[in-house]
């Protein structure tokens, strides 16, 4: 579907209530739009109306852009329920793309997973069973072993290790399961070494238990300040994991980023 006669409301966030739809936000001007939409184009046809397809161009929806936090493109937001539930950036060849789709398109499985998440707002003890109980019943579904791993990381470091341990090399989750990896580092982190360095990298674990994610990212980035290559470029590697575990739209990655990026030169 292209863009100039679309309403986003009715063709995105009503449809997706009941086929999810795949946003393309790319440009006539951009070279790997072009690349990119073909192919997109290609696999939605091939769908047969599993998920649809509507391309926004951003030279005619800027509005849209802004508000969908688009800084580069093309920018790929897949909705369903109304919500994004995955996204990526840049022109992913065709073999990628369609891992890409088997992995986060929504079924039945990735349903009653967001729904035992949504439960452990509720009742987290009881919720944190259910999730066990889904990863244990369901091996191999990555994606809901990332998710546990993420609710245990920072009650047990450890046992989200283990879960992240599980995913392989080529899958396309294994750089988010790498940052759970480098911060269970960070949190089981101890050494004997004195230095400025490694007591920011130590205030980093405290407030990362506390969960005061600002002062954590705050402290490992004046930890880079200090010596990037510390303590197996521990720093920078970490930096780099938070910003992955919380997004790159998120306000905390936006606010440190620059000063992160300053440091490293």
């Amino acid at each position: 579907m292209e863009n100039e006669n679309f309403d986003f409301s009715a063709d995105v966030i009503s449809r997706s209530q009941e086929v999810p739809v795949l946003v393309d936000f790319w440009s006539p001007t951009c070279g790997p739009c072009l690349f990119l939409g073909p192919v997109l184009e290609k696999l939605a046809a091939e769908a047969n109306g599993k998920w649809e397809l509507v391309k926004v161009n951003t030279m005619f929806n800027q509005e849209l852009a802004m508000k969908y936090n688009i800084t580069s493109i093309p920018a790929v937001k897949l909705f369903h329920k109304g919500e994004i539930v995955n996204e990526f950036v840049g022109a992913l060849p065709e073999g990628t793309l369609r891992k890409w789709l088997n992995e986060f398109l929504p079924d039945e499985r990735k349903d009653e997973l967001a729904a035992i998440v949504d439960g452990l707002q509720q009742d987290r003890t009881l919720g944190l069973a259910k999730l066990r109980g889904f990863v244990n019943d369901n091996p191999d579904l990555h994606i809901a072993k990332l998710t546990l791993a993420g609710e245990l990381l920072f009650e047990s470091p450890e046992d989200a290790r283990d879960l992240v341990n599980e995913i392989p090399r080529e899958h396309l989750l294994y750089n988010n399961a790498e940052s759970v990896r480098i911060l269970t580092d960070i949190l089981v982190f101890e050494t004997d070494q004195e230095g400025p360095v490694y007591d920011k990298l130590k205030a980093t674990r405290e407030a990362l238990y506390n969960k005061d994610f600002e002062l954590a990212i705050e402290m490992i980035v004046k930890a880079v300040e200090d010596d990037k290559n510390a303590a197996d470029e521990l720093p920078r590697r970490g930096t780099i994991a938070l910003f992955r575990y919380f997004g790159m739209n998120h306000p905390l990655t936006q606010k440190f980023k620059r000063k992160f990026e300053m440091a490293l030169y």
